[in-house]
């Protein structure tokens, strides 16, 4: 299936669902204080890495609520979000403005970031449930290596792949999408990502393995120096009781 079928038809349902997005947010309360207590997004693994980047450039890729940013401005970075959902962005920064956050916003797809040059970022991040929408995971992970600089950190933070796999249930596992099983998945849903019924937006997702992100990363002349998961609730909107299992895969990497 063509890569701008796929991300044209998940960039209209995520222009349709960034109000109830942006709803959701401001009831977490997170984006409110994550500027000022980091914590709040990163686990102290994560944060290990982002010591001393006060000044340092960094890129937020699929930057959806803006909570990464957030705490990444707040822990002294000079960050660009960037976002496929110009609604999302807009939600972004309006609430940079009123925490006093200087970000910038751009609209990119993840696969396209022409607008940006060669080695423009000493870090770029992206996580959260952002690969999940892409239809071609190498395109996506090369583009964020040619605007790292030599040297700077790839840094990917996934929901984990194990949590892909299971079939609608309130009590029990049991395996609905094989692991193996990539996708495309065609869904139609409505307006609400979290807790979608049928609708009528058609949605396209991908079922990427752990294999598939960490060789998407080597291949992008980048070299893997950290792997570590966390993670073990399990929350409202999932489809099925996984607590116990790992909720985050992280993958942390250096360009070459």
């Amino acid at each position: 299936m063509e890569i701008s079928k796929v991300h044209s038809a998940n960039r209209a349902r995520w222009e349709a669902a960034a109000d109830n997005w942006a709803f959701n947010a401001d009831t977490r309360g997170i984006w409110q204080k994550c500027h000022e207590e980091p914590s709040m997004v990163f686990v102290e693994q994560t944060l290990q890495y982002l010591k001393n980047i006060k000044g340092q450039q960094i890129a937020v890729l699929g930057s959806g609520d803006n909570e990464a940013t957030f705490a990444l401005a707040g822990l002294g970075a000079l960050v660009t979000s960037i976002d496929i959902s110009q609604k999302q962005l807009d939600h972004g920064a309006r609430r940079a403005s009123e925490l006093d956050l200087e970000i910038k916003f751009i609209q990119h797809d993840v696969t396209d970031l022409r607008s940006i040059q060669n080695g423009q970022f000493d870090i770029v991040y992206t996580g959260g449930h952002v690969a999940v929408w892409v239809a071609d995971l190498q395109k996506y992970y090369q583009e964020a290596s040619r605007i790292l600089k030599s040297g700077g950190l790839f840094i990917v933070e996934e929901y984990h792949p194990f949590r892909r796999v299971w079939e609608a249930s309130e009590d029990e596992l049991k395996v609905g999408y094989p692991y193996f099983d990539k996708g495309p998945f065609e869904f139609y849903y409505n307006d609400n990502v979290l807790y979608p019924e049928r609708g009528e937006f058609p949605s396209y997702e991908y079922h990427w393995t752990i294999t598939d992100l960490c060789k998407a990363i080597i291949k992008s002349n980048c070299n893997i120096i950290d792997l570590y998961e966390y993670g073990g609730t399990s929350e409202s909107w999932e489809v099925a009781p996984m607590k116990g299992l790992p909720e985050i895969l992280s993958i942390v990497a250096r360009k070459k």
